[in-house]
């Protein structure tokens, strides 16, 4: 494959083999596997750059942020996520970078600090030699989430009944404990406060709380990190929506930025393409939803087309915990400060239960300002130095400048942030709103202190500062409650009783942080490898298993000055242009 380029002749028509809504990591892979499978395909996105969570941006053009790209899990040379890229030939178009095996989380507490290495036998011993009096309650512990975490098959035990029950067999006298709270477990050991907190504060990384999250998820988030360590892309989380736009457009796909859809098209129960909110329409006998699932359900299909139990279902769905984000620029190196790890910053051993009910649920009855007091006082942040994890990337920071970002669990409702209803898609006006900008400012003072608590004298050096809120979120993405996470990790919406890629509309395939998979990058990757192998009728993640490799493959040099969000603007440029003929 030598040129990315789609063919001019066929860009002017409005007919595809397959759609795809929303590029986030889902859509992505799913439009690349689809178009690398012979579909053509078309990828809608109403953002002006595609990636969805996974994309950067740029401020006082010197500043590059990555959204959601913190780290990755599984990315050795037969992870997961190689052999999803390996399968349309990128596995030499993506570098992933490790972050320190010997701690690639730090937990920092006010009078202990602790390490998460890489291998269970290390995680265990740094437990131990933090919490010597509880030696034995967390073998026993880590010996029940070791055995349940590796028991899973990522791809395969979420969705199907098949790979539930190889799971159980696989966990053997550890398997009822799938299924049980985190909590649950943690409490049972009779754990003391401090190291429960130690052993659950990594809950942000599926937002969803201990008291409602299987065991199951938390035993496969240790897994994921703790078999092959963490990694980092190098480029950046835009480099993977830019190499897989490559390949849906060497392929013969086209991808269109700025072009929210209004309507899924819908006849007799089976699908025939989209309208967007301009009124064009595009056909096609394939369309992967990657967009809000409440929104894809209730409002993009509607209610006409769908049984009354499907829309009573939507309706109920709980979505999971939304975030506040910040991004810093600093005038300093932090590299040479500071291992290449992510901080969590602890400001107290309370169990994790207690401060997800009362700050984020407000079981507690506080005011907002009571509300921001408290978690001034109790509230975790989680803390990511992007320029430690990729400082080869020339548009990340100034030399001896870095970014970094800190993002903690955040209130949805719109009355904690001054509105009373949510804003109306394109409605940005809540960025004036005084009382609105007030909240806003307490929670960038927040993450601010969070952060000097596990990098001392920072403040002093902070030259950018932005912060971004829940309905920052639900303005980007359309995203139900504002959060990226997708549905809640909890009992009743995990693996197989969560939304699987196909629905009741022939035709219509899902893909995202909704579906079994559940959220973060690989997840929606492997959501969008089985939508596109559903919609194709070929059992794809099998196929990349046994090695094959679909489409064209890329091996030639990339043109100099390569960088990836250039890269992802200029595939939907492209297209667009070619939008404006027809």
């Amino acid at each position: 494959m030598t040129a990315l380029v789609g063919q001019d002749s066929t860009a002017t028509d409005r007919t595809f083999d397959a759609i795809v809504v929303g590029s986030g990591m889902g859509g992505m892979t799913a439009a690349a596997y689809l178009a690398a499978a012979g579909k053509r395909t078309l990828v809608l996105e109403a953002y002006d750059v595609i990636g969805g969570c996974t994309h950067a941006f740029r401020r006082a053009g010197k500043w590059e942020f990555d959204v959601g790209v913190h780290y990755l899990g599984d990315c050795g040379p037969n992870g997961q996520i190689p052999t999803i890229l390996r399968g349309v030939g990128l596995d030499k178009k993506i570098e992933f970078r490790p972050l320190d095996p010997n701690g690639f989380d730090t937990i920092v507490f006010p009078d202990l600090t602790l390490k998460i290495p890489r291998g269970w036998d290390n995680y265990q011993h740094n437990l131990i030699e933090a919490f010597p009096a509880e030696a034995r309650k967390i073998r026993r512990v880590v010996a029940i989430l070791r055995r349940i975490g590796t028991s899973i098959d990522h791809s395969r035990t979420p969705a199907s009944l098949l790979g539930n029950a190889k799971f159980l067999l696989a966990a053997g006298i550890h398997a009822p404990w799938a299924m049980v709270p985190l909590t649950q477990l943690l409490n049972a050991h009779r754990l003391t406060s401090g190291l429960k907190a130690a052993m659950s504060v990594q809950y942000g990384t599926y937002a969803s709380p201990p008291h409602r999250t299987p065991v199951a998820v938390h035993a496969f988030m240790l897994q994921n990190f703790l078999s092959d360590g963490a990694w980092f892309p190098k480029g950046g989380g835009q480099v993977l929506s830019a190499r897989l736009g490559e390949v849906v457009v060497a392929n013969g796909g086209q991808i269109r930025t700025r072009s929210a859809v209004r309507r899924i098209l819908v006849a007799d129960k089976t699908v025939t393409g989209v309208e967007l909110d301009d009124g064009s329409r595009f056909t096609a006998p394939i369309v992967v939803s990657n967009a809000d699932i409440k929104k894809t359900y209730l409002e993009l299909v509607g209610r006409k087309h769908l049984r009354a139990t499907t829309i009573a279902r939507a309706q109920r769905l709980r979505m999971s915990q939304s975030f506040f984000n910040c991004y810093l620029g600093v005038d300093i190196d932090l590299s040479t400060r500071i291992d290449n790890t992510n901080f969590y910053s602890v400001p107290t051993a309370e169990d994790v239960t207690s401060l997800f009910q009362d700050l984020a649920e407000n079981k507690a009855g506080y005011t907002k300002d009571e509300r921001i007091e408290q978690a001034r006082k109790r509230l975790p942040a989680y803390v990511s130095v992007t320029t430690t994890k990729d400082p080869d990337n020339p548009h990340g920071a100034p030399a001896g400048s870095s970014v970094l970002e800190v993002m903690t669990l955040a209130p949805a409702e719109p009355e904690f942030w001054g509105l009373a209803e949510w804003p109306a898609v394109g409605d940005d006006s809540y960025q004036r709103n005084p009382e609105y900008l007030r909240m806003k400012e307490g929670f960038i003072e927040l993450m601010i202190a969070r952060v000097a608590e596990v990098i001392p004298g920072i403040e002093e050096h902070i030259v950018w500062r932005e912060g971004a809120t829940p309905l920052t979120q639900h303005r980007y993405t359309r995203s139900s409650s504002g959060t990226p996470y997708g549905l809640e990790m909890s009992i009743t919406q995990f693996g197989p009783f969560r939304p699987g890629v196909r629905t009741e509309i022939s035709g219509l395939f899902l893909c995202g942080a909704s579906t079994a998979w559940g959220p973060a990058v690989e997840s929606a990757m492997l959501s969008g490898l089985h939508a596109a192998g559903a919609a194709c009728g070929r059992d794809l993640d099998q196929e990349i298993r046994a090695g094959h490799v679909l489409g064209l493959v890329d091996d030639s040099e990339d043109p100099a000055g390569w960088e990836p969000l250039a890269a992802a603007k200029k595939l939907a440029v492209r297209t667009a242009r070619l939008a404006a003929r027809s």
